[in-house]
């Protein structure tokens, strides 16, 4: 079963990492804030159930497509949405499946609606 107030956060960038995770506090949920892919894929692994995943793509250790990757392979977590978070233009082309793209800088209240739209 779902947390459906957990949204894990997947960024390499401290502030704005720390930053989403406030915004996404005041307004009711419960952010999981992670560095890398590889940490964040192993909090999924070992139990975690978020309603969403806010997924960078420029990473070291574990990149957003690597992660991505590794979570379509798993029965468990595939169907947990993502919403990538990206400074990259031009990915329209790119084989990414995620629910949504947003290109940063991202507005605040922008991020809080896709968030809405997306969480299951």
């Amino acid at each position: 079963m779902a947390d459906h107030e957990t949204i894990v956060v997947v960024d390499d960038d401290p502030d704005l990492r720390e930053t989403l995770g406030e915004l996404l506090e005041e307004e009711g949920y419960e952010p999981r804030l992670f560095e890398n892919g590889r940490e964040a894929l192993d909090y999924l692994r070992h139990g975690g159930d978020p309603s969403l995943i806010l997924l960078d793509l420029m990473m070291p250790e574990m990149n957003g497509w690597q992660f991505r990757e590794a979570q379509l392979r798993d029965d468990r977590l595939r169907d947990i949405p993502v919403v990538v978070m990206t400074a990259s233009r031009g990915l329209d082309g790119a084989p990414l499946t995620a629910r949504e793209i947003l290109y940063k800088p991202i507005g605040l209240g922008e991020l809080i609606d896709a968030v809405e739209r997306n969480a299951r």
